[in-house]
């Protein structure tokens, strides 16, 4: 195999998770994408009468071919995932943090003067402390110049009342199968509840929605919606259900950028995963590739992320509370505590940058 950006390896993609710039090496066709930053989830701690938070919207996500020359130079900004947002204070609750926004812009030939590719970030989650007051999710951010242009999820609403403590889940990141899916919602009809949703998916699958007391719902799969009420998730693209596993039954995820793809050829489309089950005891399990995580319900430290372009579950528990933070363009969800507090959501997913030469 040749060195990125050789003719040996066309089609395979370079990976930019920093701004940077990039000089064009052989005249060719390219595929440029570009994915925005996934906003952070709203966080409310009470002593007393609860308080809900909704979740963040998902990063959108913009792509394009274009015919580049040796010498173009691309320019590539990415968006930083919203900070979490921590509640400390009994009754003193804080919004998300919207996602920044990933840009691709070029000088040198004709074609790559032209290219003014914006993915926005999601925004972020607002919190309540009103009763019957419904706060509704981030939405997702939106994308312009390319020839592809997706928005991302909605993260999920949540509607507080007088000792519930509801927690909504983030969207999923646009991509190249569509809109992101939303985050699960939050929201009783009429008894206050203490539960968490589930995250969205790419695809516009969404996350499990809450509607009663001591609920986890799953996130969203790449197949299909998280299941309401139940920590059941969504299926993988072609139907499959082990958790955290993409369609050839490898898990992937973790800390190196490599890891959050199916494919390194064309890898916004190589995202196949389920989503992952909403847990009660213990942090969630993420989803497969591209989708979201499930909502947490008495879980009083959560670690890990949700996988890739997936937006990550509510948190909703009488101590502590954490959201899940995101890998990669998707919304987290909001944390509810009550009793003893603090609540913290988790991070929204960093926005990223791919280029790779397709002829």
């Amino acid at each position: 195999m040749g060195k990125f950006g050789s003719p040996e390896s066309r089609n395979i993609a370079m990976f930019f998770p920093s701004s940077t710039t990039y000089t064009i090496p052989y005249t060719g066709k390219y595929r440029l994408s570009g994915l925005g930053a996934g906003a952070s989830g709203a966080a409310i701690f009470t002593t007393t009468s609860g308080g809900a938070a909704s979740g963040g919207g998902g990063g959108s996500f913009s792509e394009i071919e274009v015919d580049l020359v040796v010498a173009d130079i691309l320019t590539l900004v990415i968006g930083a995932g919203g900070a979490a947002a921590t509640s400390s204070v009994s009754g003193t609750g804080s919004d998300g943090t919207n996602g920044g926004e990933t840009t691709i812009h070029g000088s040198g030939s004709a074609a790559a003067v032209a290219l003014n590719m914006h993915a926005g970030g999601g925004v972020k989650g607002l919190f309540t402390v009103t009763n019957s007051e419904n706060k509704a999710g981030g939405v997702g951010g939106t994308a312009t110049g390319g020839t592809l242009n997706t928005t991302g999820g909605a993260g999920g609403a949540a509607t507080h009342l007088t000792n519930g403590a509801e927690a909504a889940g983030g969207g999923g990141a646009g991509n190249p199968y569509g809109t992101g899916g939303a985050g699960g919602s939050a929201i009783a009809a009429s008894t206050a509840i203490i539960s968490a949703a589930g995250g969205g998916a790419i695809g516009g699958f969404r996350g499990g929605n809450v509607t009663a007391t001591n609920k986890q719902a799953g996130g969203g799969g790449t197949g299909g919606n998280g299941v309401d009420d139940v920590p059941t998730a969504g299926i993988g693209r072609a139907g499959q259900t082990a958790v955290g596993r993409s369609i050839d039954s490898i898990a992937r995820g973790g800390s190196g950028i490599f890891s959050f793809f199916d494919s390194l050829v064309d890898p916004f489309r190589g995202l196949t995963g389920p989503g992952g089950v909403g847990v009660e005891t213990g942090s969630p399990i993420p989803g497969g590739t591209g989708g979201g995580s499930g909502g947490t319900k008495g879980v009083v430290a959560v670690t890990g992320t949700s996988n890739t372009c997936g937006g990550s579950g509510g948190n909703s528990v009488n101590a502590a509370a954490t959201s899940a933070s995101c890998s990669l363009g998707g919304g987290s969800g909001g944390a509810t505590s009550v009793e003893t507090g603090p609540a913290i959501s988790g991070v929204g997913g960093n926005g990223l940058c791919t280029i790779e030469r397709i002829g």
